[in-house]
Protein backbone atom coordinates (compact mmCIF):
# COMPACT_ATOMS: atom_id res chain seq x y z
CA UNK A 1 0.00 0.00 0.00
CA UNK A 2 1.17 3.54 -0.83
CA UNK A 3 -0.49 5.78 1.75
CA UNK A 4 -0.37 9.63 0.95
CA UNK A 5 -2.32 11.48 3.92
CA UNK A 6 -3.59 11.14 6.83
CA UNK A 7 -6.52 12.84 9.13
CA UNK A 8 -7.44 13.32 12.07
CA UNK A 9 -11.59 14.18 12.96
CA UNK A 10 -13.32 13.99 16.13
CA UNK A 11 -16.81 14.23 15.48
CA UNK A 12 -19.81 13.65 18.77
CA UNK A 13 -16.47 12.73 20.84
CA UNK A 14 -15.68 10.09 18.32
CA UNK A 15 -12.55 10.37 16.90
CA UNK A 16 -11.95 8.41 13.32
CA UNK A 17 -9.04 8.61 11.57
CA UNK A 18 -8.43 9.07 7.09
CA UNK A 19 -5.92 7.79 5.66
CA UNK A 20 -5.81 7.94 1.87
CA UNK A 21 -3.99 4.72 -0.02
CA UNK A 22 -3.19 3.24 -3.45
CA UNK A 23 -2.72 -0.71 -3.49
CA UNK A 24 0.53 -1.24 -5.87
CA UNK A 25 -1.76 -3.41 -8.08
CA UNK A 26 -4.49 -0.60 -8.92
CA UNK A 27 -1.82 2.42 -9.18
CA UNK A 28 -4.56 4.60 -10.73
CA UNK A 29 -7.25 3.95 -7.78
CA UNK A 30 -7.32 5.92 -4.65
CA UNK A 31 -8.92 4.50 -1.93
CA UNK A 32 -9.26 6.17 1.69
CA UNK A 33 -9.22 3.63 5.11
CA UNK A 34 -11.54 4.95 7.85
CA UNK A 35 -10.68 3.41 10.92
CA UNK A 36 -12.55 4.19 14.09
CA UNK A 37 -10.43 4.81 17.10
CA UNK A 38 -11.55 4.88 20.92
CA UNK A 39 -10.56 7.08 23.78
CA UNK A 40 -7.64 4.63 24.60
CA UNK A 41 -6.06 4.85 20.86
CA UNK A 42 -7.75 1.23 19.78
CA UNK A 43 -8.96 1.15 16.48
CA UNK A 44 -12.64 -0.64 17.24
CA UNK A 45 -13.96 -0.48 13.04
CA UNK A 46 -11.19 -0.83 9.92
CA UNK A 47 -13.19 0.80 6.97
CA UNK A 48 -12.16 1.17 2.97
CA UNK A 49 -14.18 3.23 0.72
CA UNK A 50 -13.75 3.87 -2.95
CA UNK A 51 -15.50 6.95 -3.93
CA UNK A 52 -17.48 6.95 -0.92
CA UNK A 53 -18.48 3.42 -1.09
CA UNK A 54 -17.68 1.15 1.63
CA UNK A 55 -15.53 -1.71 -0.18
CA UNK A 56 -16.76 -4.44 2.93
CA UNK A 57 -12.50 -5.03 2.76
CA UNK A 58 -11.12 -7.19 5.41
CA UNK A 59 -7.64 -5.29 5.62
CA UNK A 60 -5.08 -8.40 6.40
CA UNK A 61 -2.92 -8.21 9.84
CA UNK A 62 0.08 -6.70 7.64
CA UNK A 63 -2.08 -4.23 6.08
CA UNK A 64 -3.39 -3.31 9.50
CA UNK A 65 -0.10 -2.75 11.02
CA UNK A 66 1.46 -0.40 8.19
CA UNK A 67 -1.26 1.56 8.45
CA UNK A 68 -0.99 1.86 12.96
CA UNK A 69 2.97 2.85 11.23
CA UNK A 70 1.71 5.11 8.82
CA UNK A 71 -0.15 7.19 11.32
CA UNK A 72 2.39 6.95 14.28
CA UNK A 73 4.73 8.69 11.55
CA UNK A 74 2.18 11.05 11.56
CA UNK A 75 2.67 11.95 15.40
CA UNK A 76 -0.95 9.81 15.62
CA UNK A 77 -0.51 6.85 18.29
CA UNK A 78 -3.23 4.23 17.93
CA UNK A 79 -3.26 0.13 18.34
Amino acid sequence: MIMDYCEQEITDGKMQLHIGLQFEDEPDSLYVAELAVDDGGMVTEWKLFFNGFDCKYSFRSDEKEALIHYAAEQGIMIK
